[in-house]
C-alpha cells in the first residue's frame, strides 16, 4: 500500500493537535468573549474570520460530516429566509447593486456562523458549559466596568438614570441592545448551572455572574430584556429535574419584583407604558400590506413617523420587520426558522435533557418580539441575539440524536466533574 504524502501526514498532525487541544472551540469562545471586552468589534470579527473559519475547516474532515447540518430543517430555513431577502430586495426594493454585493457576503457569514455553532455543539457535549463559564463572568466584568464608567461611581447617577454606551469604551450604546446583551449570557449561565456537573466554585462564579447581569439589565431599563431574561431562566430551571431550583426560581421571582417595586427608577419604567409598541406595530403593518408579497427591500429606510411626531426606526418586532424587508413569503420563512429551532430543542431537551438550547431560543423569541430587525450582517449583536440560539438549537439536535446527556452529579461527586 502507497504511504501517505509527507504534506498529507503533516496535515493529519496539524488537524490531530487541532482536536486534541479543542482549538477551534477556545477561539470560538474568544471571539465572544471580545465581542463585550472590546470597544472595537472589528477584533472580534478578525479572530471569527482569520483564525476560527480556517481552524475549522482543517479540523472537519471529511466535509461531508457536514451534511447532517446542512440538511438540518434549521439550517434549510436560515438559507431560505436569508435568500429570500436578498431576492425580494432585487425584485421589489429599490436595492443599489452595491448594497446587495454586501449583504451576499453578510448572507454567506451567517451561514457559516450557524455551521460553526452547531458543529461544535454537536461534536462535544461539554462545549456549552465551557462557552458560559467563561462567557457569563467576562460580560459580567463588562458590566461592572460600563456601569463604573458611566455612572463615574455617581449614586445619583445610578439610580435615575438609564445605563447607557459610554464613548470610546463600549460597542453599543442603545440601552435595549445593551440588555439584551447581558441577558444571552445570563441566561446561558442558569443554563449551565441547571443541567452540568460543576464545582462549587463554577456554581458560584456563574451565580455572581447571573446576579451582576440581572441587576445591570436593570439599570438599563430595557423591560424587554429584562422579562427575556427572565422566561429564559424560567425555562432553564422548570425543564430542570430538581424540585429545589423551582422553589428558587420562584423565591427570586418575588425578590426581583420586590427590587423593581422599591427602586427610585421604577416610575419611570411603569410611565413608559407600552413604549409607544401599540402605536407603532399598526403603521408598519398597514406599510407591510401595500406591498406584501414582495416588500421593500434592503435598500428601504423603515423609519417612519407616529402621529404624535416620535420618528422611530424599524417596526420592533423581528416578524414584523420581515413582513415590510421581504414581504409574506419572507416572514413566513422567518417564522419557519424559529419553529424548526424549537423543535430542535425540544428534542434535545427530550432526549438528553439538554436544557441551553431552548432557554437560550426562549430568550431570543421574547426579546425580539418587541424590538430589533433580523437582516443580514457581519458579526455584531444580531448574531448573539438570534444566530447563536439558532445555531445551539440545530448542533444540540443533532448531538441527541448519538448520545445521551447525563444530569448533574451529586455533591459528593463534585470533585470528579470534568475539569475547564
Amino acid at each position: 500500500m502507497a504511504q501517505p504524502s509527507p504534506t498529507k501526514q503533516r496535515l493529519e498532525r496539524i488537524r490531530d493537535w487541532l482536536l486534541r487541544t479543542r482549538a477551534g472551540e477556545k477561539l470560538f469562545v474568544l471571539t465572544l468573549c471580545l465581542v463585550y471586552a472590546m470597544h472595537s468589534i472589528w477584533s472580534a470579527r478578525t479572530v471569527l474570520w482569520f483564525l476560527v473559519l480556517p481552524v475549522m475547516l482543517l479540523s472537519v474532515a471529511p466535509y461531508r460530516t457536514l451534511l447532517p447540518i446542512v440538511k438540518s430543517w434549521v439550517f434549510v430555513a436560515c438559507a431560505v429566509f436569508l435568500g429570500l431577502i436578498l431576492a425580494t430586495s432585487v425584485l421589489g426594493g429599490d436595492t443599489p447593486a452595491r448594497m446587495l454585493l454586501l449583504n451576499l457576503r453578510f448572507t454567506a457569514a451567517v451561514l457559516a456562523f450557524v455551521v460553526i455553532t452547531a458543529q461544535l455543539v454537536r461534536d462535544d457535549r461539554d462545549f456549552l458549559r465551557l462557552l458560559f463559564l467563561f462567557l457569563a463572568p467576562v460580560a459580567a466584568l463588562t458590566a461592572i466596568r460600563d456601569v463604573a464608567s458611566f455612572t463615574g461611581l455617581s449614586l445619583e447617577t445610578l439610580m435615575s438614570t438609564r445605563l447607557e454606551g459610554v464613548k470610546g469604551l463600549t460597542v453599543y450604546y442603545n440601552s435595549n441592545v445593551i440588555g439584551l446583551m447581558y441577558a444571552m449570557p445570563c441566561v446561558g449561565a442558569a443554563a449551565i448551572m441547571t443541567s452540568r456537573s460543576l464545582r462549587i466554585w463554577q456554581h458560584a462564579m456563574l451565580a455572581a455572574a447571573i446576579v451582576v447581569l440581572l441587576g445591570a439589565i436593570l439599570l438599563t431599563g430595557s423591560r424587554g430584556s429584562l422579562i427575556a431574561a427572565a422566561v429564559g431562566i424560567g425555562v432553564s430551571v422548570m425543564l430542570s429535574e430538581h424540585r429545589w431550583l423551582k422553589v428558587a426560581m420562584i423565591v427570586l421571582a418575588v425578590v426581583a419584583v420586590g427590587v423593581i417595586a422599591v427602586a427610585p427608577f421604577q416610575s419611570e419604567l411603569l410611565q413608559r407604558r407600552d413604549s409607544l409598541r401599540l402605536s407603532l406595530w399598526p403603521v408598519y403593518l398597514q406599510l407591510a400590506m401595500a406591498k406584501p408579497w414582495l416588500g421593500y427591500g434592503l435598500g428601504f429606510d423603515t423609519r417612519q413617523t407616529l402621529s404624535d411626531g416620535y420618528v422611530v426606526m424599524n417596526a420592533h418586532n423581528i416578524v414584523l420587520c420581515a413582513l415590510v424587508r421581504g414581504g409574506v413569503l419572507t416572514a413566513l420563512a422567518l417564522l419557519g426558522i424559529a419553529l424548526a429551532s424549537a423543535l430542535s430543542g425540544l428534542k434535545a431537551w427530550r432526549r438528553s435533557g439538554e436544557v441551553a438550547a431552548l432557554a437560550l431560543l426562549a430568550t431570543c423569541l421574547t426579546a425580539s418580539s418587541v424590538d430589533y430587525e433580523i437582516v443580514p450582517t457581519d458579526l455584531g449583536y444580531l448574531y448573539i441575539l438570534f444566530w447563536l440560539p439558532v445555531g445551539v438549537c440545530c448542533g444540540a439536535a443533532l448531538a441527541a440524536a448519538h448520545r445521551v446527556l447525563p444530569g448533574p452529579l451529586p455533591d459528593v461527586q463534585l470533585s470528579k466533574a470534568r475539569p475547564i
